[in-house]
């Protein structure tokens, strides 16, 4: 192990990609996040290292790029870190610090990893303190009986950094795709063929892969629209870990449709907050329509539950959190009763 002399103590983060938009995704926007978070303690400083294999595309999307000049050239643990993994962070370590950490590891966890045939599946049983997004995610982690303390910290929201919410769209419907391209555009299909026998048609809009190519431009786009459809990663497919888009819907004061993904369920609450179809493209078609018809009244109520709920989410509550969790780390990583050795 290396050793540095650091008026504060490093918090190393191990980051990497192959393919254009891989900086751009939720996973690297909250780890990102953490990673900002912790510039504000007054103990530990973070640090992070770009792993070999990464392709560093002119994307201005990759919410890394600001942070390349300064990145840890050489990965080593020195004995005073705190290592901060997402993903497959984990392979930067040998299988040998992976079963024995030298120093204490925070590792957020998604409920599809419980999957046999996930390729993080394995790291679970590497002791680490966990962060689950949702609280049937911490419950599914715990239940499979990962080694380590799951604590619940949900992903959240920067509200200043989102635009005003737009009161008069000049799109009706957006269906956000990136997930599930095919069934976006068979209801996309729908939906236009409605339209043919509709003397006031609607203006229907689908978000599918390429992504846009920053984050904000995203917002812009849902900002746009009056309904917002989502189709997430359904439980077949691994579901969602949280699920920020339709939250982002439901604070710029969109109705929502997003079915049950698990990580969701926190906020997604069925005729409250949103309307939550079975995740079949029946199902969803059907609740396009109803959304389409909805009461003025009816409409404006469940878009205020919803942006009364989104308030769980200020960021500054997941900082919050965050650095109670990091100041805290040596104590629980000191708890060996927590962990399996």
């Amino acid at each position: 192990m290396q050793e540095e002399n650091n008026i504060k103590r490093r918090v190393l983060f191990h980051r990497s990609w192959t393919i254009f938009n891989g900086g751009t995704s939720g996973g690297q926007i909250k780890v990102r996040d953490a990673f900002e978070h912790f510039t504000e303690s007054d103990v530990f400083l973070p640090k992070v290292h770009f792993g070999k294999e990464t392709e560093w595309f002119d994307n201005p999307g990759n919410v890394w790029l600001p942070y390349r000049k300064q990145a840890v050239k050489e990965w080593g643990t020195q004995k005073s870190d705190v290592l901060f993994f997402a993903g497959v962070d984990w392979k930067v370590l040998s299988e040998a610090e992976r079963k024995n950490p030298p120093v204490p590891i925070i590792n957020i966890a998604q409920p599809r990893h419980i999957n046999p045939d996930d390729k993080r599946n394995g790291y679970l049983k590497h002791p680490a303190i966990r962060i689950a997004k949702s609280s049937i995610g911490k419950k599914i982690l715990e239940d499979y009986g990962v080694n380590g303390p799951v604590y619940l910290i949900p992903d959240a929201i920067e509200f200043e950094a989102l635009p005003t919410p737009n009161m008069s769209p000049d799109i009706d419907i957006l269906i956000i795709g990136l997930k599930n391209e095919g069934m976006a555009r068979s209801l996309e299909q729908r939906l236009n063929f409605r339209n043919r026998f509709r003397f006031k048609k609607l203006k229907i809009a689908i978000q599918v892969p390429p992504k846009l190519p920053t984050r904000m431009d995203f917002i812009n786009l849902l900002n746009r629209c009056k309904i917002a459809v989502f189709l997430p990663l359904d439980e077949a497919r691994g579901a969602e870990g949280f699920y920020l888009p339709a939250l982002e819907g439901m604070r710029l004061q969109k109705l929502v449709v997003c079915p049950y993904a698990v990580g969701n369920i926190d906020f997604c609450i069925p005729d409250v907050t949103c309307i939550q179809p079975k995740y079949t493209e029946n199902d969803i078609y059907k609740s396009i329509i109803r959304a389409i018809k909805m009461p003025t009244l009816q409409r404006k109520e469940m878009v205020k539950k919803a942006l009364q709920i989104s308030e769980n989410h200020n960021i500054k509550k997941e900082k919050e959190s965050l650095l109670k969790l990091l100041h805290n780390a040596d104590e629980i990583w000191n708890q060996r009763n927590l962990f399996w050795s």
